[in-house]
C-alpha cells in the first residue's frame, strides 16, 4: 500500500458549503472517513477525510495534520509511502462550511489497518505580561479492515446518518474572538498573530459523525484525484488528450534533432 502521488501532491482540501449545527465559538475537528470498526473492499483509491466544523475559527491556529497507517495482525507494521502531511497555516477557511481535508491511499491487501493522526495547533500563552505562541496536539485513531467482498467505499453512504455520535474520533477547541500579537523573540520561538483559547470547563465535545458528505463533495474529491493522476508519469487511459504548446515545442525539437542526426549518419555512410 502506498500514498497515491503524481506530479503534485494528492493531499488536498475542499471547502464545501453545507449546513452543520455546532456551538458558536467551538472548532470541531475529526476523522470523517474511514469509519472506525468498519470493513471495506480493497481499492486503489481509498479516501482519508477530515472535517473542520466552524472552520473559520481555525484562521489563526496554524493547524498541521500528520498521518500514517499501521497494518499487520498486531498493527505493529508501518507502511512505506503511506505518510501524509496537511499544513493548513495558509488555508482559507472563511467562505465555506464544513471544510474538508483529504488524501487517497492505495489499499489492496486484506487485513487490519489503523489510521493514526496527530494534529497540532498554535495558541497564545500569556506569561508575566509577555505573549508567546505555544503548540498543543491531539492524537486520533480509526481502526478498520480490508476484505474482499466487503462493502465498497462510498463516502455519501458512509456519512448519510449524521445522527450518530463519535466523540473519540475528534476533538473540540473553544476559540474566542480575541487574538494577540507575539513579538519577534530573541530565540527560535514563533511570532505573529495567535488565537486566544478558552480553557475553562466544561471541555466541549467533538462529533465528526455529524458531518455529511454529499455526492457533489465526493465527486469533487475524486475529480481532484483524477486531475492529479493525469499530470503524473503514468496517467490513466481516460485522461484528456490535450497537447500543450510547450509539449508541441518539445516534440518538434526532438524531431529536428532526430532529422539532424539522420543527416549526419547519411554523410558518414
Amino acid at each position: 500500500m502506498h500514498l497515491l502521488s503524481a506530479a503534485w501532491s494528492l493531499i488536498g482540501s475542499l471547502a464545501y458549503l453545507g449546513a452543520v449545527a455546532n456551538a458558536a465559538g467551538v472548532l470541531d475537528f475529526g476523522i470523517v472517513f474511514p469509519r472506525p470498526n468498519e470493513t471495506y473492499a480493497p481499492t486503489d483509491k481509498f479516501p482519508v477525510v477530515f472535517a473542520l466544523q466552524n472552520a473559520a475559527l481555525a484562521k489563526n491556529l496554524g493547524l498541521v495534520i500528520n498521518t500514517f497507517v499501521r497494518s499487520g495482525p498486531d498493527l505493529l507494521s508501518g507502511l512505506d509511502g503511506a505518510d501524509a502531511k496537511h499544513d493548513l497555516k495558509s488555508a482559507n477557511f472563511t467562505t465555506s462550511e464544513p471544510y474538508f481535508v483529504y488524501h487517497f491511499l492505495n489499499i489492496t491487501g486484506e487485513g487490519l489497518y489503523e489510521l493514526f493522526s496527530t494534529t497540532s495547533w498554535a495558541r497564545c500563552d500569556e506569561r508575566d505580561n509577555e505573549v508567546i505562541i505555544t503548540r498543543n496536539s491531539s492524537n486520533l485513531l480509526a481502526r478498520f479492515e480490508i476484505k474482499k467482498g466487503a462493502q465498497m467505499v462510498d463516502l455519501v453512504a458512509a456519512t448519510a446518518d449524521n445522527t450518530k455520535t463519535c466523540p473519540t474520533q475528534g476533538f473540540a477547541l473553544n476559540v474566542t474572538d480575541e487574538t494577540r500579537e507575539a513579538p519577534e523573540p530573541w530565540d527560535y520561538r514563533p511570532s505573529g498573530t495567535c488565537a486566544v483559547l478558552n480553557s475553562s470547563s466544561p471541555t466541549p465535545t467533538a462529533n465528526p459523525c455529524r458531518v455529511k458528505i454529499d455526492s457533489a463533495a465526493s465527486e469533487s474529491m475524486y475529480a481532484a484525484l483524477h486531475t492529479a493522476l493525469c499530470k503524473g508519469l503514468n496517467p490513466p487511459a481516460d485522461c484528456p488528450k490535450e497537447t500543450s504548446a510547450a509539449q508541441q515545442v518539445a516534440v518538434a525539437s526532438i524531431v529536428s534533432i532526430a532529422a539532424a542526426l539522420g543527416a549526419v549518419g547519411f554523410l558518414l555512410a
